[in-house]
């Protein structure tokens, strides 16, 4: 017996909404139950996909910059005093645009990886509905995103993949939605689907939900630590954990997440003891970086588990430029390529290059004009996508740096010439989802090309 995604879903929804305990289930119920869950696919293969999402919005205008030629002087006519200098070439004069295009000077290690074919660049990427054109927004004929330059929402936004309530995506991120797809949670080991910087959507699904780890820590229950009693608490807690009967379905309830918590974070605590250390020094200072660590961590115990896939959500906030833009984006630009050359340092101590897609999302571009110390919230940007699979090249379209061009918008507010579902179906193609199954897991694809591969060779 097989299901659809969708018939997966609502018959789920059926059981966990509509008032029916697991309790009450027949065996044909429960079967059908054990059919919806059951993984559907058959890959032996390990795959890890990491979301390194930059918190407020990244000016990544001011990350990807012309070299010389008249779309330089462009981008200093409009950018004004947020205009950079000195940019590293990476593409040369006959590609995209006159001139060549380069990343800024913290980027080194980025544009190193871009050389050696590691590292793809989506250029002019964002949150659409439909394609969209300004001719259209001006005469309000477009079917826009919804609180289009609200945080809030446009975090949620690229963490759906899907716009507010479509497919019932609205409580579901793309990342658990795919792993809903392709695994059982049955015998997925609790390592499979984790955060190292807090809730997010994006790894939220009916079938799983994110573990959620502390970078430099295992976290077990506080009442065991920093206190008096600690000692005369710690066996009179694991008695009511681990040996007391409950006849209350919810104190069952309850006490089983409980147990299952302290449980995980005693056998991680074992595991990560058991890892040999890397000859990589992790960058100092760097949150950003001591989380990827922390991926890394986990992909050595899962491979070494036998897990065939991974997710991870990991996080870097301080993008929301509006004040001291000159000074603050290129320290954040340097931790961000900081943590990430080095992320990939860990895949090649590991053998794991080819496995693990690590790739940005921000909750928007920003303004190319500047507001007198910085820049306000914007709506296209560029983003990472990098790996050892990945086939390192800029995509998609680069628009002239004027406020006149045909994507600009009020202030320089850049009209995405990709959707983010275009880019997201090429990372969830690679990490095993059918193409037959895009259309279900992102609402919108159906309206634009779906012919972006960062992997093709």
């Amino acid at each position: 017996m097989s299901f659809s995604f969708n018939e997966r879903r609502a018959f789920l929804r059926h059981i966990l909404y509509g008032g029916m305990g697991v309790a009450a289930l027949s065996s044909v119920q429960l079967s059908l139950m054990q059919a919806a869950f059951a993984q559907s696919s058959s890959a032996t293969d390990y795959k890890a996909l990491v979301c390194v999402f930059l918190f407020g919005g990244n000016d990544s205008y001011n990350m990807l910059m012309p070299i010389e030629g008249q779309a330089l002087i462009d981008y200093q006519m409009t950018r004004q005093n947020l205009a950079r200098e000195y940019p590293l070439e990476i593409i040369p004069a006959e590609q995209q645009i006159d001139g060549g295009i380069g990343l800024m000077p913290e980027l080194m290690g980025l544009k190193t990886l871009f050389e050696q074919g590691h590292l793809a660049i989506q250029a002019n990427v964002g949150t659409l509905v439909r394609p969209t054109t300004k001719t259209e927004i001006m005469n309000k004929n477009a079917i826009l995103p919804a609180d289009l330059y609200a945080h809030n929402s446009q975090q949620l936004t690229w963490q759906r993949g899907a716009e507010l309530n479509q497919h019932n995506t609205s409580h579901t991120g793309w990342a658990g939605r795919a792993m809903d797809l392709l695994h059982s949670n049955s015998n997925a080991s609790f390592i499979q689907n984790v955060s190292v910087t807090g809730h997010n959507t994006w790894q939220s699904g009916i079938n799983t939900s994110a573990y959620h780890v502390n970078a430099d820590a295992v976290e077990t229950m506080n009442i065991y630590k920093h206190h008096a009693y600690a000692a005369i608490r710690k066996p009179i807690l694991e008695q009511h954990i681990y040996a007391t009967p409950f006849s209350h379905l919810l104190a069952q309830s309850y006490n089983h997440v409980v147990k299952d918590a302290e449980d995980n974070a005693q056998q991680l605590a074992i595991d990560l003891s058991q890892l040999s250390p890397l000859d990589i020094d992790t960058p100092t200072g760097n949150t950003l970086a001591s989380q990827l660590a922390r991926a890394t961590d986990l992909i050595r115990i899962g491979k070494q588990k036998g897990l065939s896939r991974q997710v991870f959500f990991v996080g870097l906030g301080g993008w929301d430029t509006h004040n001291n833009q000159i000074s603050n984006h290129p320290k954040l630009l340097k931790l961000l390529n900081d943590a990430l050359f080095y992320f990939y340092q860990t895949h090649l101590a590991i053998g794991a290059e080819n496995e693990v897609v690590s790739f940005t999302m921000s909750d928007f571009g920003r303004t190319l004009t500047s507001n007198g110390g910085g820049t306000d919230h914007g709506w296209a940007g560029h983003q990472f996508i990098l790996g050892g699979s990945v086939n390192g090249d800029l995509y998609g379209t680069l628009p002239p740096q004027t406020l006149t061009n045909e994507y600009a918008l009020n202030r320089g507010r850049m009209i995405p010439t990709t959707a983010s579902e275009q880019m997201f179906a090429s990372l969830a193609q690679w990490y095993g989802v059918g193409a037959h199954q895009l259309d279900d897991l992102f609402p919108n694809l159906q309206y634009f090309n779906n012919n972006i591969d960062y992997f093709s060779v």
